[in-house]
């Protein structure tokens, strides 16, 4: 009887860390200025493209790991900003900090 507990508990353990682990998220996020001097910010790898319109001037784009393009698509008459060679690994938000728009 004792062996069948362990093996539940040690089954409950295994089942809880794939769980945990499959909650970890991988992506990209930053702070464009001026908040409202932003149309959307685009994450590019190969083929695949993320975007999102930033609340506040806060994005966040969950973001499988590989190296990105970020471009900010800033509203006229700012130009746009292109940041590249974002490394996003498992697991972790790479924050690319303050980005500012300008003319």
């Amino acid at each position: 009887m004792k062996n069948k507990w362990t093996l539940v508990i040690i089954l409950m353990a295994v089942s809880l860390l794939h769980a945990y682990k499959s909650f970890q998220t991988s992506g990209i996020t930053g702070r464009v200025l001026p908040k409202d001097g932003v149309e959307q910010v685009w994450a590019i790898q190969g083929a695949d493209t993320l975007k999102i319109i930033p609340s506040k001037g806060v994005f966040m784009l969950e973001a499988r790991p590989g190296i990105y393009k970020v471009v900010v698509d800033a509203k006229q008459p700012n130009k746009d900003v292109l940041v590249e060679s974002i490394e996003v690994t498992t697991g972790k938000t790479t924050d690319l900090g303050e980005i500012t728009v300008s003319q």
